[in-house]
């Protein structure tokens, strides 16, 4: 029997960097299954690119600029799948165009649950999920789940945590 995996502890494996995305499917039996890698510090300097076309004192200016710097790579040995078997929404947002909202009441780094939110908020406008004044919830109580990688950001809403894996390195899931 494998160790149970939380949100938060996933978060705090991730290290230093947002992990990237390897996958994202909805199934037959409205499961969304999401895979991510971890991120790791590259070489320096081992993500120079050619400059072809460019004068040699700007591809010199260039190349020891990035000489300096690490590209982020994904870490092949650091893959987890994460799976939410009730969720009620999600959506998919290009980082380079996201906004943030600001009076968002949240934990986490790369792997967040929200407490307040605007896209918990929009809940009750798309769906017929709710929450009525005796503080109970149709159809039951749910959470916010962000999930925040190079770039993407994946919202989902679900009832209860998802169920996470470590993606063994011959590539099936220790899931079961």
């Amino acid at each position: 029997m494998s160790e149970v995996i939380t949100f938060e502890m996933l978060d705090a494996k991730l290290g230093s960097h947002a992990p990237f995305l390897v996958s994202l499917s909805d199934g037959l039996q409205e499961e969304l299954r999401i895979t991510i890698a971890g991120a790791a510090a590259g070489e320096p300097g081992s993500n120079i690119p050619d400059f072809e076309g460019m004068d040699v004192t700007t591809k010199l200016t260039l190349s020891e600029i990035l000489s300096k710097t690490c590209p982020i790579e994904v870490n092949k040995d650091c893959l987890y799948e994460i799976c939410f078997h009730d969720y009620i929404i999600y959506q998919v947002r290009n980082e380079s165009f996201s906004s943030y909202d600001t009076e968002a009441v949240s934990c986490g780094r790369y792997l967040i649950t929200f407490e307040k939110s605007e896209f918990l908020s929009y809940l009750h406008t798309v769906t017929d999920a709710c929450r009525f004044d005796d503080g109970s919830y149709y159809p039951g109580r749910w959470a916010h789940y962000g999930i925040y990688t190079q770039n993407h950001i994946i919202d989902v809403i679900a009832h209860g945590e998802p169920d996470i894996s470590e993606v063994r390195k011959d590539g099936i899931s220790a899931f079961n």
